[in-house]
């Protein structure tokens, strides 16, 4: 059949769909006879471009065969490269937190040796019976400040070379181990349902196998349908 005369025949079935109500049995059944046409007239289409789609696709099949043979030895080393990189950087980034962790300790350490030191002067100010000089240490006691020291990644957030630019990036790995666990999380509030992504046509499919007429957070309708079989 020529495209042409398929062209046709939409605009043909088209303008008696447009013109059709469906109200009593009569509509009813032309309706159904329109449907199964148009059954009819979509697997003329299929069949008119299914030698073309099949040559396009062995065409397309054969190419992409190529691009990946030749890709592949390509990106299976940037992918070795890439994750290289990524393990350097995250030992090197432990290494840093461990560093800060450190440093950090000391610094609350040096500071609360400066509180204790300025807590026993002001002790022995109040055994003298020197009141003044005891409130003056104690209000030191509250500015006890030991400024941090930063520790700085090996290497810096973005690396510029003559052929491009290295960003350093920091992310986390998930990975799923209870999925109960998680669903309770989610019942409970303390992760969001849009997380979920839900198979409404397995929930379908549990709906009826089990002949269930209510379940909580679905709403369950009965709808009747009609099939179509041309002859």
């Amino acid at each position: 059949m020529e495209e042409q005369v398929l062209k046709s025949e939409i605009t043909t079935v088209e303008e008696k769909v447009k013109e059709i109500t469906v109200n009593d049995k009569q509509t009813f059944e032309i309706a159904g006879e329109l449907i199964i046409d148009l059954d009819r007239l979509v697997k003329q289409i299929k069949e008119y471009w299914k030698e073309p789609k099949e040559r396009a696709f062995q065409a397309h099949k054969a190419i992409t065969a190529k691009e990946s043979e030749m890709l592949r030895p390509v990106t299976d080393r940037r992918n070795d490269l890439a994750s290289k990189i990524k393990r350097y950087l995250t030992e090197q980034e432990k290494i840093r937190r461990e560093e800060q962790s450190r440093l950090d300790a000391e610094r609350m350490k040096r500071e609360q040796a400066e509180r204790d030191r300025l807590a026993k002067q002001a002790a022995k100010a109040d055994e003298k019976g020197n009141a003044e000089k005891a409130e003056a240490l104690r209000e030191k006691i509250n500015e006890v400040f030991v400024a941090p020291s930063i520790v700085v990644p090996d290497v810096e957030k973005t690396t510029r070379m003559d052929t491009g630019t290295v960003s350093v990036t920091r992310d986390i790995d998930v990975v799923i181990t209870d999925e109960k666990a998680l669903i309770a999380e989610i019942a409970a509030g303390n992760v969001p349902v849009s997380i979920v992504t839900f198979s409404v046509p397995k929930l379908k499919q549990y709906i009826k196998l089990q002949g269930l007429t209510k379940l909580n957070g679905v709403t369950i309708a009965d709808v009747s349908n009609a099939k179509f079989r041309g002859k």
